[in-house]
């Protein structure tokens, strides 16, 4: 997992972005992302497009992490 790799967890996210190419079913986005987001949700917004980047994608979800104690930049 990419979070992992950097040092982070899902409990790290603060936001999320999700592109939907069918909007019409929240009810499953929200059941897979209550699975594995627990506690304080973070902020999100939800776009619905008419396509993305892979043809047969039906998803694509950009998160923000942040991490403490990395060191300076």
């Amino acid at each position: 997992m990419l979070l992992r790799a950097h040092g982070a967890t899902p409990a790290d996210i603060i936001d999320i972005r999700t592109y939907l190419t069918d909007i019409s079913r929240p009810a499953e986005y929200g059941a897979v992302r209550r699975e594995y987001l627990t506690g304080t949700p973070p902020t999100s917004t939800t776009f619905e497009v008419p396509r993305l980047f892979r043809a047969e994608a039906q998803i694509e979800i950009e998160v923000v992490a942040a991490v403490t104690g990395r060191g300076s930049l």
